[in-house]
């Protein structure tokens, strides 16, 4: 399984960070990770949207599949069937 690991200061430096890989041919993807504050502690209640990400339209067309919150350990889990042709966008958000 691709394993993915973004640094803060990537995050922080670009705002932006955009990882692609290829993935197996399963049906769903288990997507994973952790959610950390800039000063790199896990943040526990922050919210991470996933959107669906169609880049076959002039202007990319996008969807919001919806949210899920990271766990007092700052990580997240979610379970994504595979779409042919598209992709995901996940973005984090501090919890308030």
């Amino acid at each position: 399984m691709p394993k993915v690991i973004l640094t803060g200061c990537q995050i922080i430096c670009s705002g932006i960070v955009t990882a692609d890989f290829n993935l197996s041919n399963h049906t769903y993807l288990l997507i994973t990770g952790t959610v950390y504050s800039p000063t790199g502690k896990p943040l526990p209640n922050a919210a991470v949207e996933i959107r669906l990400v169609d880049d076959s339209l002039v202007p990319p067309d996008e969807k919001s599949l919806g949210v899920t919150f990271t766990l007092h350990d700052g990580s997240y889990g979610i379970s994504l069937p595979r779409i042919s042709g598209k992709q995901y966008k996940l973005i984090a958000y501090s919890p308030i």
